[in-house]
């Protein structure tokens, strides 16, 4: 017995299998993507896309379903059309049977129209042409599929139309429309119904991580604000910086020039740096209450003590002076105690003090009295002179050290946290704010090699944005051109970078900052 030749068969058998399995690689390869992509409108516009590329479609639209005002409704969320250009305009449809795509979200039934004539036989509406007739356009054909998750819940609605003979050819005329529109297959439907509910898994998951993400920015922004509450004076500084060093780096990303021409920062990179620079001060949590509130050189009870000092020594010798007891060197110093009153009120709210009002306070220093108890001593304590003759600021050497460990805490706290992989280096950069290139800075003195770009970058923003911060009520805040000058002093001190600075200057980033 001769067995039946099955070479056609063979043949026609073969060539099915190659399409199969180029179409299960293909499947696997968007899957692959699918699972790999973070960004929910990112997945939207690739299955999309990828659906329209299976079924060979000229195009499609994506519905992701959403809560509004308790109801449920369809958001229009991505389109896409190869033969014509479609002004896309977000609009929402009401999960009802009204529509097409919202009786599929309503039933959860997925529907093939071979023609938009069958649409009113088949749910009872009419197909709306209105954006067919706004860009001259003619929809022939329909799929229409609901996106369910693992647990069968509707999240969206995947449309695609317009099923052609091969997806390159461009529809023009009405005589393209009637030769290269063919009907969407059993196959393909199963195929995109699939590829659906993967979709409808991944946005679940995204959309969860976005929340979860979302969750984590507001506890972080609520913690940061927490914190600042303890120094009502700095209030917002942080959540300024951190917007302001995202623009900072989208400005380095378009730089072509200078030393960082090729520095690029991804959106994980800039996302990376929004955190470190709300939490580049987390550490200031660690410094005690009178170091970080400290707003002039002496508190309001310690000042007040000294003008009682002077207010009482100057009654006894105005007593002594009636009485003709005064000597001359004590009238001398009785005429002078209103004006060492004055004096030493101004000089405890002064940023800088000269080298003669420094001599002066160990002058008044000198002076003597006894007080009700009859215990002499100085007008003026070592604490008091320390206080009052620092040089700059109103800290004094160990306050600031006091001070400056802040930035060590900032990297302690923020270390101990299990940051992804994405978000690893933010302690560093946040701890780093305070060095400089010179190895002058704090906490660790490191050299410019070894800081971190990104905390140059911070650097630059922290000083500008503390200058001219209008809500410190310690001080006024420092115009833009002032402010460029003190940071350019910086950078001629190989302090701050002189390449960030200039991107700083050209990308006219401190008006960003004044926003």
């Amino acid at each position: 017995m001769k067995r039946k030749t099955a070479g056609p068969v063979s043949q026609q058998n073969s060539g099915k299998i190659k399409k199969l399995e180029k179409l299960v690689e293909r499947l696997n390869r968007i899957g692959v993507m699918l699972s790999a992509e973070k960004n929910t409108n990112n997945l939207i516009e690739m299955i999309l896309k990828e659906s329209m590329e299976i079924a060979s479609c000229d195009g499609g639209s994506i519905y992701v379903r959403t809560e509004k005002d308790g109801m449920a409704y369809l958001k229009f969320q991505a389109t896409r059309n190869l033969s014509r250009e479609f002004p896309f305009k977000e609009f929402f449809l009401p999960v009802d049977t009204k529509s097409i795509a919202g009786y599929c979200a309503y039933s959860g039934d997925s529907f093939n129209f071979k023609s938009m004539d069958d649409v009113p036989g088949l749910l009872g509406i009419k197909y709306n042409d209105f954006f067919d007739k706004q860009i001259n356009y003619k929809t022939c054909n329909m799929l229409v599929i609901p996106m369910k998750d693992f647990e069968g819940e509707i999240v969206g609605v995947l449309q695609l139309l317009n099923k052609k003979t091969d997806i390159g050819i461009r529809l023009d005329t009405i005589e393209d429309f009637c030769n290269y529109i063919v009907p969407f297959t059993r196959e393909e439907e199963e195929i995109i119904l699939s590829l659906a509910s993967q979709t409808a898994i991944l946005l679940e998951r995204s959309k969860l991580m976005e929340d979860i993400e979302k969750l984590f920015d507001a506890f972080v922004e609520s913690m940061v604000t927490t914190i600042e509450k303890r120094d009502p004076t700095t209030s917002g500084h942080s959540i300024r910086v951190a917007r302001y060093i995202g623009k900072f780096a989208e400005a380095v990303n378009r730089t072509d020039y200078g030393k960082y021409k090729d520095l690029t920062f991804s959106e994980a990179d800039i996302k990376e740096l929004y955190y470190a620079g709300l939490l580049h001060d987390v550490g200031k949590i660690g410094v005690s209450e009178s170091v970080l509130l400290k707003r002039d050189r002496l508190t309001p009870e310690e000042l007040e003590v000294i003008l009682y000092r002077i207010a009482y020594l100057k009654k006894e010798l105005e007593l002594k002076q009636v009485k003709g007891e005064i000597m001359p060197d004590e009238a001398d110093l009785l005429g002078n105690l209103d004006e060492y009153a004055r004096f030493i009120s101004s000089i405890n709210t002064k940023g800088f003090v000269t080298d003669e009002e420094q001599e002066k306070i160990r002058n008044v220093s000198s002076v003597q009295f006894t007080d009700i108890n009859g215990m002499p001593g100085p007008l003026l304590t070592e604490h008091e002179v320390r206080n009052l003759t620092i040089k700059r600021g109103n800290l004094t050497e160990d306050e600031r050290n006091q001070m400056n460990q802040h930035a060590a805490y900032t990297y302690q706290i923020l270390k101990d946290i299990p940051w992804t992989k994405d978000l690893q280096e933010i302690p560093t950069i946040a701890a780093a704010h305070h060095e400089k290139l010179n190895g002058t800075g704090y906490p660790y003195r490191l050299t410019e090699e070894r800081i971190p770009p990104q905390s140059k970058m911070l650097a630059i923003i922290d000083i500008f944005e503390a200058l001219t911060a209008v809500d410190r009520p310690y001080k006024p805040a420092i115009p833009a051109d002032k402010a460029l000058k003190i940071i350019e002093e910086e950078v001629s001190r190989n302090s701050l970078d002189k390449d960030l600075y200039e991107i700083f200057l050209k990308e006219e980033l401190y008006n960003t900052c004044l926003k």
